[in-house]
Order: structure tokens, then sequence, then C-alpha cells
């Protein structure tokens, strides 16, 4: 009896003195981060994070105010979370922010999660994104997929995962009071200093376990990201992305018909940069057919016409776009507003590369149906005088431009004296005549009074 009093004793010790220490490991922040994600998710969003992350802040509280973004992006953040030593807390804010499709997502997986008031979440079911169109995606392989993660997250938080299903599979929306309410976050706070002080003292489960928050005079520093980050955000604006993309293609189809100028090299810049900024999974197929497509519409236009060879570039052009793009699987994860957005985006600039480039072919196409203005086949045409012609000589117009003109001299001319001086008062040219041009004496024209 004495010897399980004993055991018994000493796992009580044990037991005391491991909650001590649990409750000993406590995080005194010094320095709290704010980084303000209030724009579409993408891989500079990942980036900045990770820069964050990288400076060792005590916490990093991720402020809200997001239509969503791209899938891929949204779970290198949730897994940089998971890793994380460094508490996250996710706030929606400021006052009337929202956080829709991945922003919900990613609110649901910090370590706390919190909402300002007046501020919304939900709307969470990805979408596959087309050409002209969006869809949503209802393959129950993709969603339970999504499903899941995010369940398994909010089990982790001890939050009310059967919303899961919910906010995905319905699209429900919910406010902060509504929020809080259902067990979906922890905190309703009005700004970051109130957020602050709300979390002193709250247990979060870290990746090394359980940590204590202590914010009691910590500074707090809205996170500026580097140059480099900052570069990203504007590549993956969709509205710069699809400019470059649709610049680099007409700067590399005119580059290489009119070498020497290099727009070629400003080309496969420009569709570099789109491509990085627009997130595009890049397969050898797709740029292959984008590579052959260019190649045949240059053939074509170097070829003097436009048929079934430019015809068939302008498609594998294109197909090698579809091919390149995420067009085809749901890689972004946005709402319906940031979808017509990046929709338009692409739309608009497409029409207006696409009749420049009509506008450019058919100069191109006249230019090549024109008589050239020096040589025979000037002969025969019309043109008119700019002056009175004296001593048989002066200026006519010719399309445009002046030409030194002289008078057809007739070998008979002067054989009688009536006869002579009849001709002469016909063959005159006054200034607005119409002359026949008859033939060239170097670049001297050789006209007649048009009849």
């Amino acid at each position: 009896m004495k010897k399980f009093l004993l055991v018994g004793f000493i796992c009580v010790l044990a037991l005391l003195f491991g909650l001590v220490n649990i409750q000993a490991e406590e995080i005194h922040a010094k320095k709290i981060y704010v980084i303000d994600i209030d724009d579409t998710i993408t891989s500079a969003t990942v980036e900045m994070i990770k820069e964050a992350v990288n400076e060792k802040p005590d916490v990093i509280i991720l402020r809200l105010n997001t239509p969503g973004g791209d899938l891929g992006s949204t779970l290198e953040i949730i897994q940089i979370i998971d890793n994380s030593e460094i508490p996250f807390v996710g706030y929606v804010g400021p006052k009337g922010a929202y956080a829709w499709s991945a922003g919900t997502f990613i609110l649901l997986s910090t370590h706390i999660a919190a909402m300002s008031p007046n501020s919304i979440i939900g709307s969470c079911q990805p979408v596959y994104i087309g050409a002209n169109e969006y869809t949503l995606i209802n393959e129950s392989k993709i969603l339970n997929a999504v499903i899941a993660i995010m369940k398994e997250r909010m089990k982790m938080y001890d939050r009310n995962f059967s919303l899961t299903e919910k906010f995905i599979v319905e699209n429900l929306n919910l406010n902060a009071d509504e929020a809080k309410k259902f067990n979906a976050i922890e905190l309703i706070a009005d700004n970051e200093h109130d957020l602050v002080e709300k979390i002193d003292g709250m247990n979060v489960r870290v990746a090394s376990g359980e940590k204590t928050i202590i914010t009691k005079n910590a500074e707090i520093l809205h996170y500026e990201p580097s140059i480099k980050t900052k570069f990203m955000s504007v590549l993956s604006n969709p509205l710069i992305a699809s400019l470059l993309l649709m610049l680099g293609i007409y700067a590399l189809i005119f580059g290489f018909s009119s070498p020497g100028m290099g727009a070629e090299i400003l080309g496969v810049l420009c569709i570099s940069l789109g491509l990085i900024g627009l997130g595009f999974d890049v397969n050898l197929a797709g740029i292959a057919l984008l590579i052959l497509g260019i190649a045949l519409i240059i053939y074509e236009m170097s070829s003097h016409s436009f048929g079934i060879v430019g015809g068939a570039g302008v498609i594998a052009l294109v197909t090698g776009i579809i091919f390149i793009g995420p067009l085809s699987s749901p890689n972004f994860y946005v709402s319906r507003e940031f979808f017509n957005t990046l929709l338009y985006s692409i739309i608009f600039p497409s029409i207006i590369f696409a009749v420049f480039l009509i506008f450019a072919a058919t100069k191109i196409f006249k230019s090549w149906k024109k008589k050239p203005v020096i040589g025979e086949s000037i002969i025969g045409e019309t043109a008119e005088s700019t002056e009175d012609f004296e001593n048989k000589t002066g200026f006519v117009m010719y399309k445009g431009e002046l030409w030194k003109a002289k008078i057809l001299s007739d070998e008979g001319e002067g054989e009688g004296e009536g006869e002579g001086e009849g001709e002469s008062e016909n063959k005159k040219i006054l200034k607005g005549n119409k002359v026949k041009i008859k033939g060239m004496d170097g670049y001297i024209l050789i006209v007649e009074k048009f009849r």
C-alpha cells in the first residue's frame, strides 16, 4: 500500500512539475510585426511572409482584407504557419474589412483568429477559371481535399470544425459577432492595439508546443516588404501581368519580322515577367505551341500574305497560352468580385492588342500592294499642277509628293505658225490642271495636259 502511495505521490509531483514547466514557457513579445494582406493572395504574399519570419519577430499579425487568391500560395502560407515557432495571429481588419475565400482559409489556420467589428469572412468554394467565365468546383475529389485541410486546421485550434463544409460547399458568410458566437474565431478587436492587449496571456500551440504570449510593453511595427517583394506584388497584379504577356507576344512578332531593333529581346523579357506575375504553371508543350504559333505568324508576314499558315499560327498561339496557364485547373481560389476583375483585365488588353495587330497587319498588307513611286509603274498615272508652267517646266503633286515636271515635246511642234500656236495653247499647263505622266527623265516627270 505504501508503495502505491509513493508511486502516486511521485506521479502527482511529476505532473505538477510538468505543468509548471509548460506555464513557464512564455513568449515575452518585444517586437510584433503587422503584415498587411490587403490585395490578392499570390506568390508575392508568400515571399513577404517568409521575409518577415526570417527577421524573427516575437509575434506576427496577418491583417487580412482580401478577396482571396491563389490556392497554391494559400497552402504555402498555411504550411509556414504550421511549422512556425512564432505565433501567428490572423486579424480581419480594419472595421468593415473582408477575408473571403483564401483569406478565410488563412485566418482559420492561424494560432489566434480575430476580426474587427462589421468585418466578413466566408465564400470559400474554389473555382475553375476559364477563358471567358468561371465555374464553381463541385467535384468531390477536390472539395473533399480542401474541406479536409480546413477542418484539420480548425480542429488543431479547437474551433468549430462543423462550419467547414458550410464555408466551402454552401459559401457561408459570417460577420464578426456570428463568427465569435459559433466559435470560428477567438477575439473581436477594434484595432491592432486593442488586439495586442487582448492576446496578452493567451496560450497558443506552435510547432514546438504550448506557449503563453505576454504582450505587455510590446512594440507594434507595420512590416515593410523588400524591394524584391514589392516588385513581385506589382507583377502579380492581373492587369500588369496580362499587359506584359500580350506586349511580349506582339513584341516577339514584330521583333523577328524586323530584326535588329531588340524587340524580340523585349518580348522574351515581357513574357517571362507576365508568366511569373500570373503564377503560370509553365509546361514544355505550352511553350512549344507558343513558339510555333509565333514562328508561323512571322513566316506568314514575311511571305506577303495572310492565309492558312497564319491562321494555323494564331490557333497554335492561343492553344499554347491556354496550356501554359492555369485555365484547366483550380489554381485560383477567389471570390466572384476578384474573378471579374481578373477577367476584364485580361480581355480588354487582349482586345486592344488584337485591334492594334489587325490595324498594323492591314497597313503592311496595303503597302505590299502599292505600286512603287519610282520607276516605270508611275507612267500613265495622273498628277496635278501646283503652278503655271514656264518654259515648259513646273511642279506637280503626285500622291502627296512634289515632283519637278516638263511638258512632253512633239516632233512636229513648230512646223506651221498657226498650227504651232494652237498646239502650244492647248498644251499650256496652268496651276490646278490635271496632267498625265508620260515618262521620266531621271527624277523629272515628263507630262502632258490631261484631255
